[in-house]
């Protein structure tokens, strides 16, 4: 993990070089534990879709993803709030570096869906709380 400040500077500017699934892990555990769920999620949607438009693809953002990971974490903290920064979240739940966790709840069809990519369709499988251990 890069440090939380350098993260979110690279996000924010929309300068990093690569914005891998533990960066997004770890952003989103920032965003949350400062800014409140509302507005983790739009910071994050903005800051996704900065990147991916810079990098020249922003068909890559993904409406539901974005939500849904940002909501699994927010399980997570709630179920684990001893865990005080993203490196401790991380070790109480490792299932939050497991990029297909989102297929335990979602139907392969449902959320590689175009509808999904639009807007936010929620779980269809199993509600994002199973994912998370307690």
């Amino acid at each position: 993990m890069i440090s939380d400040a350098a993260l979110v500077e690279g996000f924010e500017r929309g300068s990093l070089e690569q914005f891998h699934h533990a960066d997004h892990v770890q952003i989103s555990i920032v965003y949350l534990a400062r800014y409140g769920r509302d507005q983790a999620l739009e910071r994050l949607t903005a800051g996704i879709r900065r990147l991916a438009a810079a990098d020249g693809h922003p068909e890559k953002f993904h409406v539901t993803m974005t939500r849904a990971w940002l909501d699994l974490i927010d399980v997570a903290r709630d179920a684990h709030p001893h865990a005080s920064d993203p490196a401790a979240l991380v070790a109480a739940c490792p299932e939050l570096l497991d990029k297909s966790a989102l297929e335990r709840c979602y139907s392969r069809e449902l959320l590689y869906s175009d509808r999904a990519r639009a807007e936010w369709v929620p779980p269809d499988v199993e509600p994002l709380s199973a994912v998370i251990a307690r």
